[in-house]
């Protein structure tokens, strides 16, 4: 896909599009179809996104399809500018570095506030949702890999049942498919080292004191947020063998 294109139907693709309007609104199936393309890269950053192309393409109206570019640009994946021309964009490290000391601030609050029984059954699920990572890596799917990060995170925010907590975590984890694209474009990640970085805050979760699990997710967001150390994925490794 050219920068110069809106938007081009893979073949065969017909069928998908019209089973997903089925059961979202239309600006929602345009913006998760222009979101997945941005994620996996099909659409750089730099390339337009012409709104009569994109409509023409899926059948939409360009009412519909400009309320999608609106919801990508509140997630940061899109700039458009005054003469209403969108973009595809990436989040500056600047921005990144913000919305990663908000969700470890957040996160890491509500982690230790959880209880030995509101943590129940949550190491099982935590579990679930690494493998849903590892299903998604293997597959270079980076949009599938982004809604199996933000379930991990939920599971963990939304156990504490504090509703102002959860609803402050939402204003910050729109952005988590920005942030995670400009670090694979920043840094040359792998999508196969997901994994490895959310297993030490899992771990902590599962046997670890307060402390321990402030760090652990201390390191996830600030620290090592662009790498993954070698005692990470050798504790990793240690975990699925």
């Amino acid at each position: 896909m050219t920068p110069q294109t809106a938007l081009r139907r893979p073949a065969g693709a017909e069928g998908v599009v019209h089973i997903v309007l089925e059961h979202e609104s239309l600006p929602e199936a345009v913006r998760n179809a222009l979101r997945r393309q941005i994620l996996n890269n099909e659409l750089p950053a730099g390339a337009r996104l012409v709104e009569a192309s994109i409509a023409a393409d899926l059948g939409v109206s360009r009412a519909t399809v400009r309320e999608a570019m609106r919801a990508l640009a509140s997630e940061g994946l899109v700039e458009i500018s005054p003469r209403r021309q969108s973009v595809v964009t990436r989040m500056s490290a600047e921005d990144a570095d913000d919305v990663c000391f908000a969700r470890y601030v957040l996160e890491a609050g509500i982690a230790k506030s959880l209880t030995r029984e509101e943590k129940t059954g949550l190491d099982e699920a935590l579990e679930q949702a690494l493998d849903r990572m590892d299903a998604a890596a293997q597959e270079g799917d980076l949009q599938a890999l982004v809604e199996a990060d933000v379930h991990f995170h939920g599971l963990i925010v939304n156990a504490s049942g504090r509703r102002r907590a959860v609803e402050l975590w939402s204003t910050v984890n729109g952005q988590i498919g920005a942030l995670m694209r400009a670090s694979i474009d920043r840094q040359h990640l792998a999508l196969q080292g997901v994994r490895a970085r959310h297993e030490p805050v899992r771990e902590a979760l599962r046997s670890g004191t307060t402390r321990q699990i402030e760090k652990a997710i201390y390191a996830h967001y600030v620290t090592d947020r662009d790498t993954v150390p070698a005692h990470v994925l050798t504790a990793a490794d240690g975990v699925r063998a």
